[in-house]
Formats: structure tokens, C-alpha cells, sequence
């Protein structure tokens, strides 16, 4: 008999559960309503004993990974402390002198860069006390990316080359002939009033010209992707910025003087 009551039980509970289920089903689907009162009064229930288990995992599991990360950036910081005195113990073997500072330059920080404004200037960490003028050359990897629009004690606002309000002259490596760069606040830069006629080719070098102040010339700008459509018998040539314009950390900033047209 006690067999017979431990081979029924199973059944039972079975049975009992389908019937309570098809109940459920049957009230939910007569009364639609019942459904999200059920579904709340079930989530207030569950919800002491869950949210309890919940922090407690995360606890577990953020403590976790906080002892992996830290154990594996210990090791990552022993490797580059090993590798930083095998590179220094060979420089010193081999007598080379460390690279000194390009003079005339002050290196920056970007501090500020708005997305709606990401064409056209960004702020930097240095000012005035650190030599900067405003107009000065700005420049990223050898490239010119904008000049100093305005100066204050510690910091600096730069507008950069890709901006509408942004011209300067600038030059054909290869031919001489001058133009004005301008951007579109796009990301965009355009060599403005070169004749048309003077057939300039895709992959030739643009770079400053000694027209204006605190910018030096030769400064490489960037090249010639092609040409727009002819204005005024003046043709319109897209240029290429040499710089990374969406990956700037830091700049250049020139602080060697003052040319004068």
C-alpha cells in the first residue's frame, strides 16, 4: 500500500497542477484584465526573496571580476615595468640622447570637444602663461588643424580648419599656386580661387603660405582629392586634411614668433 501511495503521489501532484494551469489559462483568457493584476501580484510577491538574491550575486560577481582585474593588470604592470628597464638599459648602452622638446611649440591637451560643435573648435589645457597667442598655429601629427581663436590664463579655445568661419592662405606644393583653405563644418575643406586652368592633380601637397600672423609657412595641410565644378572661372578643389581630425588627444600649439605679411 505505501508503494501504491508513493507511485500515486506524482500523479496527483501532476494532475493537480495541469487542472490549476488550465484554470489560469481560462480565467486569463475570460477575463483579460486579471492577467496584468496576476502578473503584478506575482512580481510583489517574488520580489523580496528575489531582490535580496540578486544584489547578493552581483556582489559575487562584481567582487569577482574585481580581483581578476586587478590581479591581471598587476601582472600587465610588472611585464611593462620589466620591458620599460630592458629598453632603458639598452638606450643607455647604446648612447642615445633622449629626444628633446620642438622648440616653438607648446603640446596640449584637448579638455573640451562638444558633439554639435565637432567641426569647429575644441578647448585645450594650456594659455597665455604657457606662451600662447591667440591666432597661433595648431597643428596634429606635422598638420595643420586649426589656429588659436581665443586665450585665457590656463586654457585655450581652438578653431579648427574644417569650420565655415575658418580661412587662411595656403599653397600648391608642386605648382605654388595660392588659394584660400576653408571648411564647411562637415569635415570638409575646399582650396578656394585657383584659375582654372592650372590643372591641378589628385595627390598634390597643400601646406601654409607666409600670409598671416603666428602661423608659419610650409605648415602641410594635407592633398588634392579632386576638383568641384568650376565658379567664376575659378575652380574649387577638395582637399584631404593630412590629420586625423576624429581622433584628436592632444595638439601642437606654435609659439615661435609672429609673421607679418
Amino acid at each position: 500500500m505505501n508503494i501504491l501511495d508513493r507511485e500515486m503521489k506524482p500523479w496527483l501532484h501532476g494532475i493537480v497542477a495541469v487542472l490549476f494551469g488550465f484554470c489560469l489559462l481560462w480565467a486569463m483568457i475570460t477575463f483579460p484584465k486579471m492577467h496584468n493584476t496576476l502578473v503584478d501580484y506575482v512580481n510583489k510577491i517574488l520580489y523580496y526573496p528575489e531582490k535580496p538574491a540578486i544584489e547578493l550575486r552581483n556582489i559575487i560577481k562584481y567582487s569577482s571580476n574585481w580581483v581578476l582585474e586587478r590581479s591581471t593588470l598587476q601582472d600587465r604592470v610588472s611585464k611593462l615595468e620589466l620591458a620599460n628597464r630592458s629598453m632603458a638599459a639598452q638606450l643607455l648602452n647604446a648612447s642615445i640622447k633622449p629626444i628633446s622638446p620642438v622648440e616653438g611649440m607648446v603640446t596640449a591637451k584637448i579638455t573640451l570637444r562638444y558633439p554639435e560643435d565637432w567641426w569647429q573648435g575644441f578647448r585645450v589645457d594650456k594659455g597665455s602663461k604657457d606662451g600662447i597667442k591667440e591666432g597661433a598655429a595648431v597643428t596634429s601629427e606635422g598638420f595643420l588643424i586649426g589656429r588659436v581663436m581665443r586665450v585665457y590664463s590656463s586654457y585655450a579655445w581652438i578653431q579648427m580648419i574644417t569650420s565655415s568661419s575658418f580661412l587662411i592662405a595656403a599653397a600648391v606644393d608642386e605648382t605654388r599656386d595660392l588659394g584660400v583653405i576653408n571648411g564647411d563644418d562637415k569635415g570638409n575643406l575646399t582650396l578656394l580661387y585657383v584659375p582654372e586652368e592650372r590643372g591641378l592633380k589628385k595627390g598634390m601637397g597643400v601646406s601654409t603660405s607666409l600670409m598671416g600672423r603666428h602661423v608659419p609657412p610650409g605648415i602641410p595641410i594635407g592633398r588634392i582629392i579632386e576638383s568641384k565644378e568650376s565658379k567664376d572661372g575659378f575652380l574649387p578643389v577638395r582637399i584631404e586634411a593630412g590629420a586625423h581630425l576624429t581622433q584628436l588627444y592632444s595638439v601642437e600649439v606654435y609659439t615661435g614668433g609672429e609673421y607679418k605679411e
